[in-house]
């Protein structure tokens, strides 16, 4: 037969591969929802082997989802938040073998530098947004004072339990995540009140995460916090699943704009 009658034409070709990204994006959120749910309850019943399946697919889906649903990602905002969640999944994996496997506390620090470079990644998106500049604590710098009252309490509730090699690393995490916090506050005037709001509640339960991890590390002295792996999984997923989602929606809506001007 002819070429031209055995092969579909060019324009076909987008057109199949395009179904084909659509139909994995429909899957890949119902996947990430069923992965969360298998690892908390991995984590209530203290199933090491369902935890070492699902923890490493966790990030990796959503990550997956983020890449499949702004593809082609060429600007800074969208792809420093993917290089977040990329760090993320190390950072999983590396803090998974500190409660599980090896066991070796060296597992601690090298996951909290993963998920240091995270944190970096977000806020370095968040100040790369358009206009960030005109943000509200660019504006209005004192605006941040929450953030600093928390950072403060932090610290002077986990010092007393840090041996003297740990401050430093976590100390600088600490920064570092409170900082990420302060970058997506700034963006408040920039962005839909609905994309910001659930931006702003996953990085929240992020923070709340991290602070549920180092309080029951560090300051177990002070109370005991009942389903600590499970509290620390729960928000940490949701609050990753939020930020990824919301940065998604805030950077579909800041393109439309922009096709728009380039229209008029």
């Amino acid at each position: 037969c002819e070429r031209r009658t055995c092969e579909p034409p060019n324009n076909e070709l987008p057109l199949r591969m395009n179904q084909h990204q659509y139909k994995m994006k429909r899957f890949l959120l119902p996947f990430y929802l069923l992965l969360s749910l298998l690892n908390l309850y991995g984590e209530y019943s203290r199933a090491e082997l369902l935890i070492f399946i699902t923890k490493p697919l966790l990030l990796t889906t959503l990550a997956l989802w983020f890449y499949q649903e702004l593809r082609p990602i060429s600007a800074r905002f969208p792809r420093y938040i993917l290089a977040g969640l990329i760090f993320s999944i190390g950072g999983d994996v590396l803090l998974m073998l500190v409660e599980n496997g090896p066991k070796n506390e060296n597992f601690f620090l090298l996951g909290l530098g993963s998920f240091l470079l995270a944190q970096l990644s977000y806020m370095l998106g968040f100040v790369s947004y358009p206009e960030a500049r005109h943000g509200l604590i660019a504006r209005t710098a004192w605006r941040a004072w929450p953030f600093g009252l928390f950072l403060a309490g932090m610290f002077g509730i986990l010092w007393p339990g840090l041996s003297g090699p740990m401050r430093a690393p976590v100390g600088l995490y600490a920064c570092a995540i409170v900082g990420m916090a302060t970058a997506a506050f700034n963006l408040r005037p920039l962005v839909a009140g609905r994309a910001f709001r659930g931006l702003m509640a996953g990085i929240l339960l992020f923070l709340l995460s991290d602070s549920l991890i180092a309080l029951n590390k560090f300051r177990a002295d002070m109370a005991s916090i009942p389903y600590a792996r499970l509290l620390i999984m729960a928000t940490y997923l949701l609050g990753q699943y939020w930020i990824a989602r919301h940065a998604a929606a805030i950077w579909r809506q800041e393109r439309k704009i922009e096709h728009g001007l380039k229209k008029i």
